[in-house]
């Protein structure tokens, strides 16, 4: 099983949870438990939510080749020499 259907995976348990909770609010009324368990679960979908921003992102991990061969002098033509004063 990829990453990406174990992020769906859980998305769907989040929603089935979301669901549940709001079942128990319906039939309990504003419930303390009931309230600080939808409080987590917000938490928890905002959490999911930038993980799963974070693990779908396309990587970039292309390497910069900086050449060892001395640069051309007209590269420094307009550089300040820091070290002097």
């Amino acid at each position: 099983m990829t990453i990406s259907d174990e992020l769906d995976r859980t998305r769907a348990a989040l929603l089935a949870l979301e669901k549940s909770l709001m079942t128990l609010r319906n039939r309990l009324g504003p419930h303390l438990d009931v309230l600080r368990l939808l409080d987590d679960l917000e938490r928890c979908t905002a959490d999911l939510r930038r993980l799963e921003q974070q693990v779908r992102a396309p990587r970039r991990h292309d390497l910069v080749v900086i050449p060892d061969d001395d640069y051309d002098h007209d590269f420094w033509a307009d550089a300040e020499h820091e070290g002097l004063g």
